[in-house]
C-alpha cells in the first residue's frame, strides 16, 4: 500500500488538514515526531491563540477532567482509575514522553488515560507541562478542585476554584509560591477552619474570593495586596476594619485595592457607629445622583485618602463592609462617573425595527428546525414569551425532550446551584447564584413565571439567575416546577451533592438524591422531602446519624440505598427495606435482624425485590456461626470454579459515574417457594447477600456470571 507523508504536502494543505481535526487528534499527531510537533505548532498558531483557557477538574489524583474553552467546555481528555478501563479496549501509547495505558475516545466518553492514585498527580503535572510548551503562553490554565483533602500542585495556574481542608492548601501554595502573585483569580471554600498564618501567599492574589466559616479573617484583610477581595463567613472585628481604613487613608497598604466586600455570618456582627466615629466620613451631594460603583447599590458615604485626595465609597453594617476605591477625587467622581453611568446608550435611542417577521408565521417544519438548533436555555427563554409559544415549543420539541435522560441540581461552593442535563454532556446550562461577580450587570426578565435578574451565558459561564438567599427557598422550587412542566415527566431529576437545604427539600419528583451528612438528615425537612419525592431510584448519604429514617417507609422503598457511615443501628433500615440494593460501608447491625432477614427471604415473606446487600461493620461484630446455624446454608466445592456476581455501584465523591464490582462466595441458601438461590458471605465485620434469580439446578449447572447493571 502506498502512503504519502503529511510533511510532503504544502504548508496551506497541512493547515487545512490540521484545522479539520479535533484537539485530541492534533495532540496525538504531535507525539509522532519533534518535526511534526513543530509543524503543527506553526500551522495551528492562529487556532491555538483562540483557545482562551484549559481547565482541570479534579476530585482525586486519578480522577481529572480536562476541558478547553473552544470545545464548548466539553472534556477532551480524562485521567481515570485503572478500574474504569476494565470493560474497554486498552491501548499502550507513548504520550507526553512516557508510556501510558489509555482508552480511545468514543461517542459517550473522552480519551481516557488510566493511572493509579499514587501516579495521578505526576501524570497531570506532565500533561500540564506539555500543554504549556505545545499551546504557548497565550492560554490561561484554570483549576477546579473539589477533593477537599487533595489539590493538584500545578504551576502557572491563572484561575482556581478550590474546596479544601487547611492542610491540603498548604501543599498547594508551597509548590511554587513565586507564581501566586500571577494568579488572576482564586476562589476558596475552606472546610474545617482556616489559618491565614499558614497561607500568607494568598494575600498576593489579584482577585480573592474566599469563604472561611468561623475563622479569623483580619490577617487577610490587612495584608491583602491584590485588587478585589470578597469574603464570606469569616470573623472580622471592629479593630480589623479600623486598622484597614487607617492604612488605606494613610497610603500605608492596599494601594492597588479597588473593591472589598465582606459578609459576616449571622450572629457575628460589627458596630458601624463605633467604626464610623473614628473617621471623618463625608457624603456626596444629596441633591445630585449618588455615584454607583458598577453593580453595587449606591452609598452616600465616602472617605478621602490624605496623599492624593482620592475617595472611596463606604458602607458598613452589622453584617459586613463594602468598600469601593474610585481612584478619583470627590469632584471627579461626581462630574465624570455620573455621566458615564447614566448617559443613554445608542441602543436606548434606536428606533424599533418595524420590518420584522413573526416566528409563529413560519410553518411547523421550519419552526422545528430552528428550535432544534437552539440550546436548552434559549428554548426556556423563548417559551417565556407567551403561553402559546410555551405550548408550541413543548409540542414541537417533544421528541427532543424525550431524549434527555436526566436533569441534575448540584450545589457548588460557596453560593451556586448548577443545573445540568444529560443531553449537554452534564455541563450546566443554567446556574442559580446568590452572589454576582464584581462588575457583572444583571438584566431583568420574565422567566419560569417569575421576574428574575439574569446574566446571559458566555463562553466560560452558563446562563446565570441571581436569587437573593432569602428568596431561594421559593425561587428554586418554582424553577424546578417550571422545568417539570416544560420538559415532561419522562426525565429523571437528580439532586447531587451537598446538604438538604430548605430549598432542596421542596423539590418534588426527584428520582435520585446523593447528599452529605447534615443536621437536617433525619429531621423534618428530609421526611417532608420524601413525601413529595417518593419511590426514588437512588438515595446516597455520606453519613447518617439518626435512626428515624430507618422507620420511614418512603426511605425504605428506595430502589438503591447507599450509606457511607452510620452513627446508629441499621436494624430498622434492613428490617423495613423494600428496595433492590442496600450498601452500608460502616454500620451497626445485630445478628437477630440478619437472621430475620434471611428467614423472611427464604420463606418468601419479604424482600422479594432484593438483589444485593453489603453491610460492613466498624464498631460491633457479628457471630457468623450463630447466623449460619440459624439458616439452611449450602456450600460449593471451593476447588471448583465459583460463580461470579457482578454489580454496579455509584462512585463516591458525588461523581456521576458507576463502577463495576465482583462478588464470589462458596456458600448459598435456597428460597423454598421457587428454589431460587442467593449467595451469602458472612464474617465478623461483613454480610454480603446476592440473589441470582436462578433455581438451584440452573445455578449449579451453569456456574454463572451474573451481571447486575
Amino acid at each position: 500500500m502506498k502512503t504519502m507523508k503529511l510533511s510532503s504536502f504544502p504548508f496551506p494543505v497541512q493547515t487545512e488538514i490540521f484545522s479539520s481535526m479535533k484537539l485530541i487528534d492534533i495532540l496525538f499527531l504531535s507525539f509522532c515526531s519533534k518535526k511534526l510537533k513543530k509543524s503543527i505548532k506553526s500551522c495551528m498558531k492562529s487556532r491555538f491563540d483562540k483557545i482562551i483557557s484549559i481547565t482541570y477538574f479534579s476530585s482525586k489524583p486519578n480522577n481529572v477532567r480536562i476541558l478547553s474553552s473552544n470545545s464548548n467546555n466539553k472534556e477532551f481528555m480524562k485521567l481515570v482509575p485503572r478500574e474504569e478501563g476494565r470493560n474497554r479496549s486498552i491501548v499502550q501509547m507513548n504520550l507526553f514522553g512516557i508510556d501510558v495505558d489509555c482508552c480511545m475516545a468514543t461517542r459517550n466518553h473522552p480519551f481516557f488515560i488510566l493511572c493509579n492514585r499514587q501516579d495521578g498527580e505526576q501524570m497531570l503535572q506532565t500533561i500540564h507541562n506539555y500543554f504549556r510548551g505545545f499551546f504557548a503562553s497565550s492560554i490561561e490554565y484554570h483549576l477546579k478542585a473539589g477533593g477537599r483533602n487533595y489539590i493538584p500542585r500545578l504551576k502557572h495556574i491563572k484561575h482556581s476554584i478550590i474546596v479544601f481542608q487547611n492542610e491540603s492548601l498548604d501543599g498547594y501554595l508551597t509548590v511554587s509560591p513565586s507564581h501566586i502573585s500571577n494568579y488572576v483569580y482564586i476562589k476558596l471554600c475552606a472546610l474545617g477552619g482556616f489559618e491565614y498564618e499558614r497561607n500568607l501567599k494568598l494575600a498576593e492574589t489579584k482577585v480573592l474570593d474566599i469563604m472561611i466559616s468561623d475563622s479569623s479573617a483580619g490577617g487577610i484583610l490587612n495584608n491583602f495586596k491584590g485588587r478585589q477581595l470578597f469574603m464570606m463567613h469569616g470573623i472580622v472585628t471592629d479593630d480589623d476594619i479600623i486598622q484597614f481604613l487607617n492604612s488605606w487613608k494613610s497610603s500605608q497598604t492596599q494601594l492597588d485595592l479597588e473593591y472589598l466586600n465582606i459578609n459576616l455570618r449571622n450572629g457575628i456582627g460589627l458596630n458601624p457607629e463605633i467604626i464610623m466615629r473614628r473617621f471623618h466620613i463625608k457624603q456626596f451631594d444629596p441633591n445630585q445622583r449618588i455615584p454607583v460603583y458598577q453593580c453595587d447599590k449606591s452609598s452616600p458615604n465616602f472617605i478621602v485618602r490624605e496623599a492624593d485626595q482620592h475617595v472611596a465609597s463606604l458602607e458598613i453594617t452589622t453584617q459586613g463592609i463594602k468598600f469601593a476605591s474610585w481612584k478619583m477625587t470627590g469632584e471627579e467622581v461626581m462630574r465624570d462617573r455620573i455621566q458615564k453611568t447614566f448617559q443613554k446608550t445608542p441602543l436606548q435611542n434606536a428606533d424599533f425595527i418595524r420590518n420584522s417577521i413573526k416566528f409563529s408565521k413560519f410553518s411547523w417544519l421550519i419552526q422545528r428546525e430552528i428550535l432544534s438548533s437552539m440550546e436548552l436555555v434559549d428554548l426556556l427563554m423563548m417559551a417565556s414569551c407567551s403561553q402559546q409559544f410555551h405550548r408550541n415549543i413543548k409540542s414541537l420539541m417533544r421528541s427532543r425532550f424525550d431524549k434527555i435522560l436526566t436533569i441534575t441540581y448540584e450545589p457548588t461552593p460557596p453560593s451556586c446551584i448548577n443545573i445540568s442535563s444529560s443531553s449537554s454532556g452534564d455541563n450546566p446550562f443554567m446556574s442559580i447564584t446568590s452572589r454576582l461577580g464584581h462588575g457583572v450587570r444583571p438584566l431583568m426578565t420574565k422567566l419560569c413565571g417569575m421576574d428574575l435578574q439574569v446574566c446571559m451565558p458566555t463562553r466560560n459561564n452558563p446562563f446565570m439567575i441571581y436569587c437573593d438567599p432569602a428568596k431561594r427557598q421559593t425561587g428554586l422550587p418554582s424553577i424546578h416546577n417550571y422545568l417539570l412542566d416544560f420538559f415532561g415527566s419522562s426525565i429523571k431529576y437528580q439532586l447531587n451533592g451537598g446538604i438538604l437545604t430548605p430549598a432542596f427539600s421542596k423539590l418534588r419528583n426527584i428520582s435520585s438524591t446523593d447528599l452529605a451528612s447534615d443536621n437536617t438528615i433525619g429531621g423534618t425537612e428530609f421526611h417532608d422531602f420524601l413525601k413529595i419525592s417518593p419511590n426514588q431510584d437512588f438515595i446516597g448519604l455520606t453519613e447518617l446519624g439518626s435512626s428515624l429514617l430507618g422507620r420511614n417507609l418512603e426511605f425504605a422503598r428506595t430502589k438503591v440505598l447507599d450509606i457511607g457511615t452510620m452513627r446508629c443501628s441499621a436494624d430498622d433500615i434492613l428490617s423495613n427495606f423494600g428496595g433492590r440494593q442496600l450498601f452500608i460501608d460502616n454500620g451497626i447491625i445485630s445478628d437477630a435482624v440478619i437472621i430475620q432477614f434471611l428467614n423472611k427471604w427464604r420463606s418468601n415473606e419479604g424482600y422479594q425485590n432484593m438483589e444485593y446487600i453489603s453491610i460492613n461493620l466498624y464498631s460491633s461484630q457479628l457471630n457468623p456461626n450463630q447466623i449460619m446455624n440459624s439458616v439452611p446454608i449450602n456450600r460449593l466445592d471451593p476447588s471448583h470454579q465459583l460463580p461470579v456476581y457482578q454489580f454496579a455501584r455509584k462512585d463516591c465523591n458525588w461523581e456521576p459515574t458507576w463502577g463495576i464490582y465482583k462478588f464470589i462466595s462458596p456458600t448459598y441458601t435456597v428460597r423454598d417457594l421457587d428454589q431460587h438461590v442467593a449467595s451469602i458471605l458472612i464474617t465478623e465485620n461483613n454480610i454480603t447477600f446476592a440473589a441470582w434469580n436462578l433455581t438451584e439446578k440452573e445455578f449449579l449447572e451453569k456456574r454463572p456470571i451474573k451481571r447486575l447493571y
